[in-house]
């Protein structure tokens, strides 16, 4: 089975913060940056950071097993040093072995260094900053071509932010020339957003696509994309996250 997440951000207390890990006392908004200057404290030693990190494990180790196939759609860090070899730690502790796990570059990774990157490329088998693969659904039928990327569609970076959950960043023109051109009829499943649904440009597809896209992510792939592990709170396990 093929298991599809993004956006873990291991190691990285502000957004362990805005996903209600901060300590009792502590904003989990931008406003604790603020706080934790005032007290004279580091933002890591304001933030339950590693059981942020121990969550998403856990959750990932549930529902994962040794033989299926785990995408990382971007972002499993901040992109420093030291939130790097955290995120290397956590990623040994999942229970899918190297060869299955796959890492799609996102934005905290794309200016890593080369001894970065050969760092990730010691714990995934596979590194890049775009994938294909192909997923069916829970009976192994109905086979379909997906492009894999951290970012959404380039033309997509220049609509106005819709009226739901979404990063901060998610149309930085600075990021859009990462992104794949939109293909017709063609799904792509990505991170960076951080949107609660899946479809959340929804001007690019048919009905048709919009049926496949339910069916795919409604059937046994469980796939996730768009940060919902993320934005949902890693609290919730994987199964309890299911597309409308």
């Amino acid at each position: 089975m093929k298991w599809f997440t993004s956006d873990l951000h291991f190691a990285h207390p502000f957004v362990a913060a805005l996903r209600g890990y901060a300590l009792p006392g502590y904003a989990r908004d931008e406003s604790i940056k603020q706080q934790a200057e005032h007290d004279g404290r580091q933002l890591k030693d304001c933030v339950d950071w590693r059981k942020h990190d121990a969550d998403i494990v856990q959750a990932i180790n549930t529902y994962v097993g040794r033989e299926d196939e785990l995408y990382i759609l971007g972002d499993i860090s901040s992109g420093s040093t030291w939130s790097v070899d955290q995120a290397i730690m956590r990623i040994q502790n999942l229970q899918v072995p190297r060869k299955r796990r796959h890492l799609i570059l996102g934005n905290h990774e794309l200016y890593a260094s080369s001894r970065t990157l050969e760092k990730l490329a010691s714990v995934f088998g596979e590194v890049g900053r775009v994938g294909i693969t192909e997923i069916r659904d829970g009976r192994g039928d109905n086979p379909h071509t997906a492009f894999l990327s951290h970012f959404q569609w380039r033309e997509d970076f220049k609509e106005a932010k819709p009226k739901c959950q979404f990063s901060t960043n998610w149309n930085d023109p600075n990021l859009a020339k990462y992104t794949l051109p939109y293909v017709n009829n063609t799904l792509l499943l990505h991170g960076h957003t951080r949107a609660y649904d899946p479809l959340e440009f929804g001007r690019h597809h048919n009905d048709d696509q919009r049926r496949i896209g339910r069916m795919v992510f409604r059937a046994g792939q469980r796939s996730r994309i768009g940060g919902q592990l993320a934005t949902r709170c890693v609290k919730r396990s994987l199964s309890g996250l299911q597309w409308p």
